[in-house]
């Protein structure tokens, strides 16, 4: 029987591989620094100065439309920013927090399988996106696909291996998961 999540996991788990996105000397130093970092208030900073940078955009209005997606994030409105968030990905397609932010939105409604489809996209523009990637392993833990988490959450470590939790979970994963081939 088809399972549409399965089939999507195997889409955004290829995505990891995409290449780097080009001219990006400010995001490469800034992984360089993170990957470094440990779990100290350096990292968190590191961290923050990635987020501000994805989150950022030439266009003023695609900033504008980003302020009011976080702002809508932070208070929990969150009835319209569909709309804005469609409206962005289909602006801006070569924007990667555009379409974070709707794979987060759509997680957030329980809509696994499009979450999942901008997941991939996301990744495809920023293979790095240790946000993506950590909601790739959220659903594929709730979906029972305990490999493909592992897989995730271990590439979100390759990128920052200061984040606690997520090593916590990479430990009980490879005690419980199955090795399979993607």
């Amino acid at each position: 029987m088809f399972d549409p999540v399965a089939s999507r996991i195997d889409l955004a788990l290829a995505a990891m591989n995409a290449e780097l996105p080009a001219d990006t000397p400010e995001l490469d130093a800034l992984f360089a620094k993170l990957r470094s970092a440990g779990e100290n208030a350096e990292r968190r900073a590191t961290t923050q100065r990635i987020w501000s940078a994805w989150c950022s955009h030439p266009d003023a209005a695609a900033a504008d439309a980003m302020r009011t997606v976080v702002e809508a994030f932070d208070s929990g409105e969150l009835d319209h920013v569909g709309e804005t968030l469609d409206g962005m990905v289909h602006r801006w397609p070569d924007w990667a927090e555009a379409w974070n932010k709707r794979a987060t939105l759509r997680f957030v409604e329980d809509r696994h399988t499009e979450s999942l489809d901008d997941i991939a996209r996301t990744l495809e523009r920023e293979p790095r996106h240790f946000g993506a990637l950590s909601g790739l392993g959220q659903i594929c833990l709730g979906h029972g696909d305990l490999t493909s988490a592992l897989l995730a959450f271990e590439r979100v470590l390759s990128i920052d291996p200061g984040v606690r939790e997520v090593r916590q979970a990479v430990d009980m994963l490879r005690k419980r998961a199955q090795p399979t081939i993607h």
